[in-house]
């Protein structure tokens, strides 16, 4: 785990004025001042985990800072960096109220940062990325700043030199310049109600709303080789950490549901389930219920709500109770997202797509071998196989690469060197063997096996033709192993070159789809995978509307997917089917629309 960290500094020693100011904005913002008191930090705290939009509970602690600074610390954690109702930046205001320069910095597991720089006159100025790259809750920031910098506001000369040698390192001395390191971990303090010495402290809550009566839904249990999923109304999923729904209409079904409880009004078209983090935890208020489980859902990650669940085991029924009735909005957005989707391209060349694999599994691929789906997932140590038309079956060892041709598909399975009942992982040097497998009689010959020298932990496969290359290292050299009709070759080399030599990509397009693994994508014989030139290096939006198919005979363009959120994996021999994914457990196979058909 690497090391968090969030500081507010304001550039004043009045903190009289501060304070006031601050209060000011939390009343403006519809909250009241409440006692200051202990309490249970949950497993996804909305104070530590969420937004000043997410959590109905804000505390401040703010002490007299070194060289005519202040410094606060905030439970959640960015609140007042964080943009308002108005959009407008909390730290804006403030500054011009107070009429003095602020930061705010924002260490995310040591290898991003954000800093927010605002000015007397309220104007505010982001630098740095975030986990989720150039986006800093909500709010874009400009490439060109991507380094975190601090700028027009006098800092010591160490600051500037601490953050050219690392994050970290520039976070630290911040903190010990500008404050002190006992205030490092007061946000903790702060979330649980603790005292903390030489700060004044102040509390905020929302006002109470009445909430509506609970929402009594279908419940069951299914258990399957990699854990428990709780199955609501039939099809809406709880599982590890993700909430999901079968299919879309089921999902359509309980959004609606939901949205008619809560009086919020809704629109849905429908695409593919698109699931959303989701963490299962015993509430901190104590609930009692004869015969009754209750568990909280932490339903989004930032950007989320909570929902008690009452569940009933022994009688199939549960009961959803609203843990805040001031995001109901929020969450009936946050399901529709997940269980629902979006429909993304009317005219999209490739339509209906349908969920492949309905079992839990951190991880799924897939392909085609000429016209036929093979797909494989993740057990306890194991990979399902489904080859369409033949019985499931499994392989020892997690399949993490696949790659097709007409009549043969190839796997590579690793032995993991970790396994818990958790999680399962692997390196580079852990056993491995490539398989291949006759679609049409189900035989299986291992065609390559790892050993002290030769190693493919993480590899890569590509059928060229009938010849098959495999991604490997020797002696931690890259090398290309290559089958053709028996025939084994092994040579030093790029694999990512080899590829792109032999599958052959037409020389006359420039905006080719590629990924880190894939330098092109063939969709069927005469028809190629692009990307809409006017979104330049961003191809890949969340809603998918950039990317298309282009008829190389007829260099007609279509969307590629009616469905959002979806990236192409690959396509049948004739091009008619596309499967595609959705984050890396999640796949569905759609077909042709007529007007290319």
């Amino acid at each position: 785990m690497g090391e968090w960290g969030q500081a507010t500094f304001f550039r004043t020693n009045d903190l009289d004025a501060l304070e006031r100011a601050i209060r000011n904005l939390c009343l403006e913002e519809g909250l009241v001042a409440a006692p200051y008191v202990r309490r249970e930090r949950e497993t996804w705290d909305r104070m530590q985990y969420g937004t000043g939009a997410t959590s109905d509970q804000w505390a401040l602690a703010l002490g007299a800072g070194r060289g005519g600074w202040s410094v606060v610390k905030t439970a959640p954690l960015d609140l007042l960096a964080e943009p308002g109702p108005s959009g407008e930046h909390r730290l804006g205001i403030i500054t011009r109220a107070l009429r003095c320069d602020a930061l705010h910095v924002s260490l995310q597991d040591g290898t991003a940062m954000v800093i927010a720089q605002a000015t007397p006159t309220g104007e505010v100025v982001l630098s740095g990325y975030t986990m989720d790259g150039l986006i800093f809750h909500g709010v874009e920031i400009d490439e060109a700043r991507i380094r975190p910098r601090i700028e027009h506001i006098d800092v010591p000369r160490s600051v500037h030199e601490a953050l050219e040698s690392s994050l970290v390192d520039g976070f630290d001395e911040l903190l010990d310049q500008l404050a002190d390191r006992r205030w490092l971990d007061v946000s903790i303090e702060l979330i649980e109600g603790h005292e903390v010495p030489s700060a004044r402290v102040s509390s905020f809550v929302r006002p109470t709303l009445d909430k509506m009566p609970p929402l009594r839904v279908t419940f069951a249990v299914e258990e399957h080789p990699l854990g428990t999923r709780y199955v609501l109304d039939g099809g809406v999923w709880v599982e590890g950490s993700t909430l999901d729904a079968a299919n879309a209409e089921v999902g359509a079904a309980f959004v609606r549901k939901v949205a008619s409880w809560l009086q919020v009004p809704v629109t849905l078209e429908s695409g593919v389930p698109r699931s959303v983090f989701c963490v299962r935890a015993a509430p901190s208020e104590r609930v009692r219920r004869v015969g009754v489980e209750t568990e909280v859902l932490s339903i989004g990650s930032a950007e989320g709500a909570e929902l008690l669940l009452h569940a009933a085991r022994g009688v199939g029924t549960a009961e959803l109770e609203e843990r805040s009735p001031y995001q109901r909005r929020r969450l009936v957005d946050v399901l529709a997202r997940a269980l629902v989707g979006a429909r993304a391209n009317a005219d999209a060349a490739y339509l209906g797509f349908e969920r492949v694999v309905a079992e839990p599994t951190p991880h799924a691929v897939g392909t085609f071998a000429g016209e036929r789906l093979v797909t494989a997932w993740w057990r306890l140590g194991k990979s399902a196989i489904a080859i369409e038309g033949r019985e499931l079956f499994e392989l020892p060892g997690l399949c993490t690469a696949i790659a097709g041709t007409s009549g043969r598909v190839a796997l590579a399975l690793v032995t993991p060197g970790f396994v818990n009942e958790r999680s399962q992982g692997y390196g580079q040097d852990d056993a491995a063997v490539i398989v291949v497998i006759d679609i049409n009689t189900g035989e299986v010959h291992e065609v390559l096996r790892s050993d002290a020298h030769l190693t493919f932990g993480f590899t890569q496969l590509c059928f060229a033709g009938d010849v098959l290359g495999v991604r490997a290292e020797r002696a931690r050299a890259p090398v290309i192993v290559t089958f053709n009709r028996g025939k084994r070759e092994e040579h030093p080399g790029d694999f990512q070159h080899w590829v792109r030599e032999v599958i052959q990509a037409p020389r006359t397009v420039d905006d080719l789809y590629s990924r880190y693994d894939l330098p092109m994508l063939w969709a069927g014989p005469h028809a190629v995978v692009v990307a809409d030139a006017s979104a330049g290096t961003r191809w890949r939006t969340d809603e998918g509307e950039t990317l298309a198919v282009l008829d190389l005979r007829t260099k007609q363009r279509r969307p590629l997917f009616d469905a959002a959120g979806l990236e192409p994996l690959a396509f049948s021999a004739s091009g008619s089917r596309c499967l595609a994914s959705a984050g890396s457990r999640r796949l569905f196979v759609g077909s042709i629309g007529d007007k290319r058909s």
